[in-house]
């Protein structure tokens, strides 16, 4: 057939990204001159601003020239700084040669899907899940399994459910490859706690499964409760550890991820293998982003001045709207733990919408309010608010989920 005929492959049905997908109907009505109330993107920077220790840095890079291409795998300043961070945060001993750098944790979750699934294997996922992974598992011809997250209890992680997933799924022929945990979660606002990630570790160990862990917000958190990150619980299971600048760092345009891949098994050792050789295809990750996140590692103080101001406002606007959305007729939110999303329950039999995409269209179309529809993350019935707007736009939000709910 011909290029005119048949132009994409059949894989790109799969290429798809809801959280972006009012884009055309907010530029429409951008255009009238009316305001948008926008709760969709979670994006720090616009409302917190950029922390100026690390754009310094980055500029000051650019004015010494450092715009060349680095090392594949990252370069070694960078590297080392991220391997002395887990030492220091987690007392975790992760060789700097067992660490590649990503153009952000988008390319991370490419290659290492590119490097596990074919067609007839399979992943697992918690529902709901950030939209990037399962259109990019199907992408690569595999199956998506998923695993219920229990609303009622915070979103915690089911043991059995996972183990009877997994069962399900093996007896269908599918060869599961890994785990993927998203923690602090995106789009729940919940945290796992040790012993959820226990019970994880002990499943995936128990099928030989490899624990992925994206830990993009693991310094974003709301509560006092402490953040386990899954090398804490994991040591001798094979596991991956993914993060980056976009978060903790309010980077988010750097594009700098890292994945971390920390044991000595066989099956661990390939894996570092195949990732490296899709890393040296694309050359390089953006070597004046790395230089900034060396200063972003090092310089901890102004780290933590920065993360405690960022913090604190997120923790106020996520109060503020987890008690708005709790304060409406048909509408329920568990409380936020980590990251900055709120993923309320709304019950459509009390409204004219068949479901959650209908109310989100109609939300932005007749409230100019724009937040995500949770089936977007894999569950109906739900929308994904950031808490990063100040008050009176959360409080314009809610106002318009509370209209439409009265009808």
């Amino acid at each position: 057939m011909s290029f005119a005929t048949n132009t994409l492959s059949q894989r790109m049905e799969h290429a798809y990204y809801p959280i972006r997908e009012l884009f055309p109907l907010a530029e429409e009505i951008k255009k009238t001159g009316a305001e948008i109330y926008n709760a969709s993107i979670g994006d720090p920077v616009p409302y917190l601003g950029a922390a100026k220790y690390i754009t310094r840095a980055y500029c000051k890079a650019l004015k010494d020239g450092k715009a060349f291409y680095s090392r594949s795998p990252g370069d070694f300043g960078f590297l080392d700084e991220i391997a002395t961070r887990y030492k220091r945060v987690y007392n975790l001993d992760i060789e700097s040669s067992k660490i590649f750098v990503t153009q952000g944790l988008s390319e991370a979750v490419s290659f290492l899907t590119e490097s596990l699934i074919d067609k007839g294997r399979g992943a697992v996922l918690f529902n709901p899940y950030y939209p990037t992974y399962a259109p990019t598992i199907k992408l690569f011809g595999g199956t998506v399994v998923l695993s219920s997250l229990n609303e009622e209890n915070g979103w915690a992680p089911s043991k059995d459910d996972l183990e009877e997933k997994i069962r399900k799924a093996k007896s269908d022929g599918v060869d599961l490859r890994f785990i993927l945990i998203i923690n602090p979660n995106n789009p729940t606002g919940s945290m796992c706690s040790r012993k959820d990630l226990e019970d994880v570790v002990e499943v995936a160990k128990n099928n030989d499964l490899l624990i992925i862990s994206d830990e993009i917000y693991d310094q974003v958190i709301l509560v006092k409760e402490k953040m386990t990150c899954v090398g804490e619980v994991a040591k001798g299971v094979p596991h991956v550890i993914m993060n980056g600048l976009s978060k903790n760092w309010a980077g988010t345009g750097f594009r700098v991820g890292w994945v971390a891949i920390p044991e000595d098994d066989e099956a661990s050792g390939k894996l570092r293998e195949g990732l490296g050789n899709l890393v040296t295809m694309r050359l390089s990750a953006s070597t004046p982003a790395q230089i900034a996140g060396i200063e972003a590692l090092r310089n901890v103080k102004a780290h933590n001045r920065f993360l405690k101001y960022m913090v604190k406002n997120i923790r106020e606007r996520a109060e503020f709207m987890q008690k708005r959305l709790n304060g409406i007729e048909g509408v329920s939110c568990q409380k936020v733990k980590g990251a900055f999303y709120l993923f309320p329950r709304i019950d459509l039999s009390k409204t004219k919408f068949k479901n959650d995409k209908e109310f989100c269209t109609e939300l932005l179309r007749r409230e100019h309010a724009w937040v995500t529809r949770g089936s977007g993350f894999g569950l109906d019935g739900h929308l994904r608010s950031t808490a990063l707007p100040p008050v009176e736009v959360l409080d314009k939000v809610a106002q318009g989920i509370e209209n439409l709910m009265r009808g």
